[in-house]
């Protein structure tokens, strides 16, 4: 009974600690991208997510014992032309993972209501963020690739959760939703796919339980959409889903 309520309080505690530092990270974010609007008249600053997402990630492993390892593939986050990177989808320390590991020029796709979180949201807003509504597909398809159009001259990169959800239970991957290669096919430019390894073995937030525990990270080879059409995505999101699955039980196997 003693060790539950200890493993609850653990919990409590860790979710106060990441909170307070969303907020006061997230507050200076704002700030520099204020600062920066004023000096070059850009509203929005991509590269500030890798600026101060990567100071987070690392102000959380040092406080509360939660480590990214990047396993392999780091030198396909370092290339110089637009891309679309995907990655798997469990908890809310995904954040935490991609942050340790963000790519520069590269914006987030996160749904509609994370635009009215305090103080985050304005922040994700300045950093790039593009925010839609998961309800109206059609709607959303048309502005990722819209939006990721304008994007290209500037070869810039775009992130997403291609399972459109978390799955929280075992860290397994769901199947996915085509927006994420829908759009890559459109801009015939790579997905690049991200995988975390499971983090079920330490953190749940049905049970309580948030652990120390490392969080391994594996980046797959781009795979090519050159000459596809969209009668190719079942093909492609087969492929890919088959790749991650196999990284995804590689960084399993590491723990």
């Amino acid at each position: 009974m003693l060790s539950k309520a200890l493993q609850i309080l653990r919990f409590v505690l860790r979710c106060l600690l990441f909170a307070v530092l969303t907020i006061i990270i997230g507050t200076i974010d704002i700030v520099h991208c204020l600062i920066l609007t004023a000096f070059t008249g850009k509203l929005r600053h991509l590269n500030n997510t890798q600026l101060w997402g990567t100071f987070m990630a690392h102000c959380m492993s040092v406080l509360s014992g939660n480590h990214v390892v990047l396993c392999e593939g780091k030198e396909h986050l370092e290339k110089d032309a637009s891309v679309v990177y995907i990655s798997n989808h469990q908890s809310s320390l995904d954040l935490l993972a991609m942050f340790a590991v963000w790519p520069k020029n590269t914006a987030a796709v996160a749904k509609r209501s994370v635009m009215f979180a305090p103080v985050f949201g304005l922040a994700c807003f300045l950093n790039g963020t593009v925010f839609i509504d998961r309800k109206d597909r059609e709607g959303a398809k048309q502005q990722l690739n819209e939006r990721f159009q304008e994007m290209l001259p500037r070869k810039e990169r775009i992130w997403l959760f291609p399972e459109g959800t978390r799955n929280r239970a075992t860290g397994e991957m769901l199947p996915f939703k085509k927006g994420a290669f829908h759009m890559a096919v459109h801009a015939q430019v790579p997905v690049v796919p991200v995988v975390f390894s499971s983090m079920s073995d330490f953190y749940s937030r049905s049970d309580f339980r948030w652990n120390s525990g490392t969080v391994r990270v594996g980046v797959l080879p781009p795979v090519s959409t050159a000459g596809m059409s969209k009668d190719d995505l079942p093909e492609l999101m087969e492929t890919v889903s088959g790749q991650m699955k196999e990284m995804l039980d590689r960084l399993n196997a590491m723990s």
